[in-house]
């Protein structure tokens, strides 16, 4: 179709749209409309091939399932126990195991070049795909497609996102109607969406390209460059554990991912914690559904908080360092 047709397509779904049946979401003119824009979009802002797009979105699907997924993501609807059981078990650990004795050298290089610790490394790629045996099931133009263009409270992100598809596609010389992801369009073992791809992955094993879905060197550098590059410190520490009073707890624990005090400030008013900590560092008692009636309290410290830029919740993190240490306990001192 071109941009002329586009227009007139445009100017006529516009109209028709006063016409909808009141409280219908996601209307095929809605959707259509919605559509049009983002393919004129990456013709006339973004340079690619009118006919390319045509193509390419002449197959595109939309995809309602997505919809209700995306608006409970298991985050938001477990207790922690329910959702440390779905990563917290014996196959996962043992997968770890193997992995971690398959690829010492390679875990090594990344600790030793990016100072990401191994059990962080493996606890996030446990965590994401078990290893790389889960990447995801959907064409992953059809999940960024339907959330641009049938999600309002994200639209803008995931149509972002879609752009950024087609530049990797690109980049990358992928096909892109045959990439292979999660429901919310991350791909490969580390599950990168398509703007970490473009800007922090890396070619761990300088072959000219950036595979995250086959290439174990590509994967690992690739999520150490991440965490590196969003903050990670290994001069400064990821958690601590205390017993607090169960009232204080309630009134200090939070699902924050950004914290406002620091180590000083809650030993200040009460919560004890290791003298060796430094004072200054940022710290946050964490809120964990399900756990508040129990004094045992676990504080985020700096890089926990960078591990959360990773997946924006407190239950991520701590499911990857539990899956990590449970990993490195089983570990012979020789990988670990």
């Amino acid at each position: 179709m071109s941009l002329k047709h586009f227009k007139i397509l445009t100017l006529l779904l516009f109209i028709s749209s006063s016409h909808l049946i009141e409280g219908s979401e996601n209307s095929t003119q809605d959707l259509t409309i919605a559509k049009y824009e983002i393919m004129n979009e990456l013709i006339r802002d973004h340079g690619f091939d009118e006919q390319y797009v045509n193509n390419i979105f002449d197959e595109v699907e939309f995809l309602p399932e997505l919809i209700e997924s995306i608006s409970r993501p298991a985050e938001k609807t477990k207790s922690w126990q329910e959702y440390r059981s779905i990563f917290l078990t014996p196959k996962r650990i043992a997968a770890g195991v193997l992995f971690a004795n398959q690829h010492k050298e390679l875990l090594d290089r990344v600790e030793q070049e990016l100072g990401i610790p191994k059990k962080v490394l493996l606890g996030i790629l446990g965590v994401e795909t078990s290893f790389g045996k889960i990447q995801g099931r959907y064409e992953v133009i059809n999940s960024l497609y339907t959330l641009a263009v049938g999600y309002p409270p994200r639209s803008k992100f995931f149509r972002e996102e879609l752009i950024n598809l087609f530049y990797l596609s690109r980049e990358q010389d992928f096909s892109i109607s045959n990439i292979k992801g999660s429901y919310a369009g991350a791909m490969g073992a580390p599950q990168f969406i398509a703007s970490s791809y473009r800007n922090y992955a890396i070619d761990g094993n300088g072959d000219g390209k950036i595979d995250l879905f086959n290439s174990w060197d590509d994967v690992l550098m690739s999520i150490g460059n991440y965490l590196n590059r969003n903050g990670w410190d290994p001069t400064k520490d990821i958690m601590s554990k205390t017993n607090i009073d169960i009232s204080l707890k309630e009134k200090l624990a939070s699902k924050t991912i950004k914290p406002k005090s620091n180590i000083g400030d809650l030993v200040t008013i009460g919560v004890p914690l290791d003298s060796k900590l430094d004072q200054t560092q940022k710290a946050q008692i964490i809120y964990l559904e399900g756990e508040q009636t129990k004094n045992s309290s676990i504080v985020g410290l700096h890089n926990f908080y960078v591990i959360t830029t990773y997946n924006r919740n407190v239950m991520y993190a701590l499911a990857v360092l539990e899956l990590g240490e449970s990993i490195e306990g089983i570990l012979s001192p020789d990988v670990f």
